[in-house]
């Protein structure tokens, strides 16, 4: 009889974690996922949409468009309205770095604009580990993950990144999902000021 019940207990157990998984219960941890950040692949046909402020109260918008062009080649459409209003397209080349792509488009207004958001420094990238908790140190950076945040509807991890910058430590806080090639959310230190970068639309 103990055995028996032991078993049905398992049963049901088993049909619960079956039902919550088929039914989205574990969502959140599905959409901060803990794997290695996709940061910069970018696949035709994905958009993205972001509200920029300053605490200066300077307001405005980015947008970027992702689509096919030939031979592994995608074309990147840059729109917005910062410092100025701008829409150009470059092409993104296999291999190229974020910094390439940046600095590739004519318009001025794009890299100011764009650059923190698209930008993001190789250590963050390849020394984090994508778990509430996690820490890392070397010297004077230090990447910590606390929190979650969510836009557009998606989920992602808080990380906070500082670093010396021209004999002081300056800290950049991104919003991660590590499914998706950008940060959800970004916020940033600028000339005598700070910018953040909000998703507000995604495709």
């Amino acid at each position: 009889m103990h055995f028996q019940r032991v078993n049905l207990w398992s049963l049901m157990l088993g049909v619960l974690l079956a039902f919550t998984a088929g039914n989205g219960f574990s969502n959140a941890a599905a959409q901060i996922s803990s794997g290695k950040w996709s940061y910069f692949k970018f696949k035709s046909g994905q958009f993205f949409r972001y509200e920029m402020k300053s605490e200066r109260g300077l307001k405005g918008w980015l947008s970027i468009k992702i689509e096919d062009g030939s031979n592994g080649v995608l074309n990147v459409t840059l729109a917005g309205n910062w410092t100025g209003e701008f829409s150009e397209t470059a092409k993104l080349k296999p291999g190229m770095s974020p910094f390439d792509l940046v600095y590739a488009f004519k318009n001025a207004e794009i890299p100011n604009a764009a650059g923190s958001l698209l930008n993001i420094d190789a250590v963050v990238v390849d020394n984090t580990t994508w778990k509430d908790g996690f820490h890392w140190a070397q010297g004077d950076t230090s990447i910590d993950v606390k929190g979650e945040k969510e836009c557009a509807g998606i989920k992602g991890l808080l990380v906070v990144y500082g670093s010396k910058v021209f004999g002081r430590v300056q800290k950049r806080t991104y919003g991660v999902n590590s499914d998706l090639p950008l940060p959800l959310y970004a916020e940033v230190p600028a000339a005598n000021d700070t910018w953040t970068y909000t998703l507000v639309e995604r495709k």
